[in-house]
């Protein structure tokens, strides 16, 4: 069970419980996908707190052409965001990041087959950008290495980007290189 109390149950992912009592109805199944920033010269504020990333995104590729939409609200502050994340025509992704005491970081998603993944910090506590991974065995049976870099760029942008490795982490494949502009209303 991950630290701090934060536990999903009910799985699939037709209810979450939350560690404070409420407990979620509202988003579906998820997979692997994850968060980001992008321009160097705004990476030197420590990631204490990834509030920033609240708010409502649209999600660009590397083109800058708008291919989803994020929301992501403050569940707790400076401790858990929660996100949904809609891609395409794809069911829309539930994500959890939660802030350990002891550790940095920690996104949480449901998987392909229903279980909970998480990626834990691997770059330095308090350095952006921040480094998010682990390694599952996929549905074709592989062992997969994931990395998740998040950057930060001024405050209406974000980039986030998912690679895969297949051999420990000697060449990675992009998953997605994702760029989250704030939605204008």
């Amino acid at each position: 069970m991950p630290e701090r109390g934060v536990w999903l149950a009910g799985l699939p992912a037709e209810r979450w419980a939350l560690p404070w009592g409420e407990s979620r109805t509202d988003a579906p199944a998820a997979v692997c996908l994850a968060i980001g920033t992008g321009v160097a010269q705004a990476q030197s504020a420590a990631p204490r707190s990834l509030d920033v990333l609240t708010g409502r995104w649209t999600i660009v590729d590397a083109r800058g052409a708008a291919v989803g939409e994020s929301t992501v609200e403050v569940q707790v502050p400076d401790a858990m965001l929660f996100e949904v994340r809609r891609v395409g025509t794809g069911k829309p992704q539930a994500l959890w990041f939660a802030n350990l005491e002891a550790g940095g970081w920690m996104q949480l998603f449901v998987g392909a087959r229903g279980s909970v993944r998480e990626f834990r910090t691997q770059s330095a506590p308090g350095a952006w950008p921040v480094v998010m991974g682990a390694a599952f065995i996929t549905q074709d049976g592989q062992v997969t290495t994931y990395r998740m870099t998040i950057s930060r760029a001024p405050d209406d942008e974000t980039r986030r980007v998912l690679e895969s490795s297949r051999d420990a982490g000697t060449a990675w494949t992009t998953v997605f290189d994702y760029g989250y502009r704030r939605a204008r209303d």
